[in-house]
């Protein structure tokens, strides 16, 4: 049964349809732009899904949810009771995004019986670790890359909004590359940082890269990484499949 997997995100909207555990397609489109929204879930309609399974930590698109009336598809959407393949050890459960979850799923069914941390680089930046034993235990979210342009932004009176660069200078010689020096290269040594400390505690740590930003970061970190644009979706796709949904 194939089946359509949704991941409503703060500022975009990631699809697939799986085959079982198999992708068969993908895409993603910003979900305030209703006509790339429509266009995404076209394509993946093609695929013929029979069946949908949603996670959301925004609200959902309103192209979506016309969507999903049009093409009288059934399906549930997720909640934190689930089962996941993890022993939850998170001390608020219900209020862990399923983005979260969903890629500590992805990473732990990827690696065996090592400990897994997950970098998420998407609107915030997330980490989230499981232990050897399969315990989800949590991790840490900070501000991402677009925010921290926008807060320069909007908390003070003089510094304009630029969009981040692919590279950025050591030393900004104006004020856009200092603005470029100080979000792409303190961001990415903030990284750097914690990932040090948990390869420190975790010695056979497995590591995974994901979100909107991960190629930002993947070029800088010399560390053995993993990176995959849809972990999520292959997350969101392994709970669903104990579900059986």
């Amino acid at each position: 049964m194939i089946a359509l997997v949704l991941d409503i995100g703060n500022t975009a909207l990631k699809a697939a349809c799986f085959d079982g555990k198999r992708m068969l397609k993908a895409g993603r489109a910003t979900s305030d732009d209703s006509s790339a929204v429509e266009e995404l879930l076209l394509k993946l309609l093609a695929v013929a899904p029979e069946r949908y399974f949603m996670a959301q930590v925004a609200r959902v698109p309103v192209a979506l949810e016309k969507f999903l009336i049009r093409a009288k598809l059934p399906g549930i959407a997720f909640n934190s009771s689930m089962e996941t393949g993890l022993k939850n050890r998170y001390l608020t459960p219900e209020t862990l995004g399923s983005d979260r979850l969903a890629n500590a799923a992805a990473a732990h069914s990827l690696s065996g019986s090592n400990p897994c941390l997950v970098i998420d680089a998407g609107t915030c930046i997330k980490f989230d670790f499981v232990n050897a034993d399969g315990e989800y235990l949590g991790g840490s979210i900070a501000p991402g890359v677009d925010m921290r342009f926008k807060a320069l932004n909007t908390f003070t009176s003089r510094l304009p909004l630029f969009q981040k660069n692919e590279y950025a200078f050591l030393v900004g010689r104006n004020t856009e590359e200092s603005i470029q020096s100080g979000v792409i290269n303190g961001a990415v040594a903030e990284v750097k940082g914690m990932l040090d400390q948990y390869q420190m505690a975790h010695k056979d740590l497995k590591v995974f890269l994901t979100g909107g930003d991960s190629p930002l970061f993947e070029r800088n970190l010399k560390s053995t990484i993993f990176a995959d644009a849809w972990l999520t979706l292959k997350g969101l796709n392994e709970i669903r499949l104990l579900q059986k949904a």
